[in-house]
């Protein structure tokens, strides 16, 4: 019998798995501290790209489903990752509000592939409105106590408001990056950064900005108290074997620290703007391998 589109879509071996560094800054270097798990639907259709995907899963109200299965996809693959890198993965809010079932899912999922569930964070995304808040924090409290991390994505838009940041008190804030791009020209998007910086902090929450595009922008970010950067400019998001073919992972090490000729450079060098599908080549001479674990 023939699939229907929907099952084809919700098949975890026809989806495919990239990789975005999450950089922290400051402190005189740049070091990766994890990376986001970001799914792409089947290959050579039309929900490869990612926004039609789940364009079309949101509509057929799917999202509990894409998500269990975008979660056993990112854990096939995370098998491969340093195991002392943190993983973000994305879940929807009403996957959270309405599947009592979703932390021992989620634990059986990790522990089949011998991962830690205190090396992910759960990134939440779409906050709808009619989401049941109650459930919601249960759910939460529930991946806390089994070691998870929360993240409140595309802070600053649509559904996260000030009520979800207080709700789920999570230990990042995600700056949509429609805040943060032209950051250097941009006064009103200044005064949007430091406010929810002043916020996280107030909740003890690190801030996570999206969609750098400038040196100077990331630069400003750092000063202004941002903790990590997520951005093309550092990185796209690209498969497993380009992270280690760029030399940004190496399979038997932690994690990868930028040396301060790098941190320098990050600060004063002309951009270089990545484009296209192919990242631009990546130095390991420019890196160095810190032997301790350096995750916070």
């Amino acid at each position: 019998m023939k699939k229907s589109l929907l099952d084809t879509i919700l098949d975890p071996h026809q989806l495919s798995v990239r990789f975005q560094p999450i950089f922290r800054i400051g402190d005189g270097e740049n070091q990766m501290h994890g990376v986001e798990a970001l799914i792409r639907g089947p290959r050579g259709t039309h929900f490869e790209s990612a926004q039609v995907l789940f364009d079309y899963v949101r509509r057929k109200r799917e999202e509990r489903a894409v998500d269990h299965s975008c979660l056993a996809a990112i854990c096939a693959e995370a098998v491969h990752l340093p195991p002392d890198l943190r993983i973000n993965v994305n879940v929807h809010a009403a996957t959270l509000g309405q599947n009592p079932g979703f932390v021992e899912s989620f634990r059986r999922r990790a522990k089949k592939h011998s991962l830690s569930l205190d090396r992910f964070t759960v990134e939440i995304v779409e906050h709808a409105p009619t989401c049941d808040i109650p459930e919601l924090s249960h759910t939460i409290a529930g991946l806390r106590n089994a070691g998870v991390r929360i993240a409140l994505d595309d802070v600053g838009l649509g559904h996260s408001n000030y009520r979800m940041m207080l709700d789920c008190h999570p230990e990042y804030f995600k700056l949509d990056a429609y805040f943060v791009r032209g950051l250097r020209d941009d006064s009103k998007r200044r005064a949007v950064v430091e406010s929810v910086v002043a916020f996280g902090r107030a909740l003890q929450s690190d801030v996570v900005a999206e969609g750098a595009e400038s040196v100077e922008d990331i630069a400003i970010l750092a000063d202004m108290g941002v903790s990590f950067v997520q951005c093309n400019l550092l990185c796209p998001a690209v498969t497993l074997e380009e992270l280690f073919a760029k030399g940004m992972i190496q399979r038997s090490s932690p994690v990868l620290v930028a040396s301060r000729d790098v941190e320098k450079q990050v600060r004063s060098a002309p951009i270089v703007a990545f484009s296209g599908e192919e990242p631009p080549p990546f130095s390991p001479s420019s890196c160095r391998w810190d032997g301790r674990s350096r995750m916070h």
